[in-house]
């Protein structure tokens, strides 16, 4: 399975949307599962191709710490 660049992603869909080229054959041309193109297209659909500029977000542990007790508090109280 290939890392695709921006441009690898912008190029998928560009030749999705323009080309009408199936998931099938833009899968082997990038040497990536059809599911993921699929994903690719609906993701950038839903939000355009801002969406790539978007760094992944890495939160400290203390953060999940919290986030996890204060959905286990909210069910709790829900109950």
């Amino acid at each position: 399975m290939t890392k695709l660049t921006k441009q690898d992603k912008i190029d998928i869909y560009n030749n999705w949307k323009n080309y009408k080229k199936s998931a099938e054959s833009l899968s082997k041309e990038y040497k990536i599962a059809s599911s993921v193109v699929r994903y690719l297209v609906r993701l950038l659909d839903k939000h355009g191709l801002d969406v790539l500029n978007r760094s992944y977000t890495n939160y400290s542990i203390e953060f999940k710490e919290k986030a996890i007790k204060r959905m286990l508090y909210c069910a709790e109280t829900i109950q």
